[in-house]
């Protein structure tokens, strides 16, 4: 039987290679990105200097990753809002942006939270 094009090596690193794009794209076109890209970089740093344990690594990665996750998500959801509607604006729309905006707000103070418990307790 012969195997799936999708599930051939190939089609898998040319996927992995989509998403890397994404992420260039994401802090190519996104301001807060950028900041989101500081953050990690002076987290990391932090650690670093810090020796914290690999407790504190998996939480301060979980951190990072929930952060650019949902900073994605929302640019990916503020694109298609600003698509469909063409420059026009809609309230509804307004709501959608602003709630999708909430949910990197929200993974940002959890993540501010999960960086005070690892380095000042």
């Amino acid at each position: 039987m012969k195997p799936e094009k999708n599930l051939h090596p190939r089609s898998r690193l040319r996927s992995i290679g989509y998403s890397i794009e994404g992420c260039i794209q994401l802090v190519k076109l996104e301001p807060n990105a950028k900041i989101h890209a500081l953050a990690t970089v002076a987290v990391i740093i932090a650690g670093v200097i810090r020796k914290v344990g690999k407790y504190d690594w998996i939480a301060l990665v979980f951190a990072i990753g929930l952060v650019w996750m949902t900073e994605a998500l929302n640019t990916t959801i503020e694109m298609l809002c600003d698509l469909w509607c063409k420059g026009e604006y809609h309230p509804k729309v307004k709501i959608i942006k602003d709630i999708a905006s909430a949910a990197v707000w929200i993974a940002s103070m959890v993540s501010v939270a999960i960086a005070v418990f690892v380095f000042f307790f």
